[in-house]
């Protein structure tokens, strides 16, 4: 990158460093994304709390036996092996080469498809393709243009009940507001860690949905008091 070009952040270099190193950092866990057990959000003491959690309250009521779901960012795979126990076929994309070979390694092929994306589009998921898009523990490293981007692009690729799942850190919850603060020194002058959490509101978020017309079906800002999950419909686009 030339000395007068604008900062970037390098989504996929901080989190192909971060699958690489997880090993030395987390010897004693099974798979990467074993170590985000809900505490810091408020909304699990332990792993198996947390992941019982999420099946419970954001898997199990809305994924059904025949739908394909495309998770974005799948990390280490957590939610997409509890996702690939509800649902006919899982499309695992994420911006990290190493983190779909964890998840592969973790998965297999078996009903199971990867997918790199390069952090701006969509283009190799075909369109029309897909029943449900989940995105867990993402978006809270997005910023909200990113955010955005992709809220843009994900209705081509719905067909059927077109549901999706998000999840955002509110920078303005009281955990939220605590993770902010130890954060910002390291987040200066338009450079941000490709692994740091965004600055994110409900309020945006509400907005951006509102925006391109996807249909709010549940805000949910209690289970996770950190943060902030959206269940709603995608808009129907015609004629892609």
């Amino acid at each position: 990158m030339a000395s007068n070009d604008p900062p970037k952040i390098n989504y996929e270099e901080g989190w192909d460093n971060y699958a690489t190193a997880w090993q030395q950092l987390h010897p004693e866990l099974d798979h990467i994304g074993d170590e985000w057990a809900g505490k810091g959000a408020g909304a699990a003491n332990s792993l198996a709390e947390y992941e019982a959690l999420i099946e419970a309250k954001f898997i199990q009521p809305y994924i059904e036996p025949t739908d394909t779901v495309l998770e974005i960012g799948v990390g280490g795979g957590k939610t997409a092996a509890m996702l690939l126990n509800h649902c006919d076929r899982l499309i695992c994309a994420d911006i990290s080469a190493n983190m779909l070979g964890a998840t592969a390694k973790r998965l297999g092929s078996d009903r199971v498809s990867y997918i790199k994306l390069d952090g701006l589009t969509l283009n190799n998921i075909p369109t029309q393709s897909i029943d449900v898009c989940f995105c867990y523990d993402t978006m809270v490293h997005m910023e909200p243009r990113d955010i955005f981007n992709y809220l843009s692009r994900i209705p081509a690729l719905m067909k059927g009940r077109r549901l999706c799942l998000f999840h955002h850190n509110n920078t303005v919850s009281d955990l939220g507001w605590q993770k902010f603060l130890t954060e910002w020194q390291q987040n200066l002058q338009g450079k941000r860690m490709g692994t740091a959490f965004s600055v994110m509101t409900n309020e945006i978020m509400a907005k951006f949905l509102n925006h391109f017309g996807y249909e709010v079906i549940l805000q949910d800002a209690t289970t996770v008091p950190r943060d902030c999950v959206w269940v709603c419909r995608a808009p129907e686009i015609q004629n892609v």
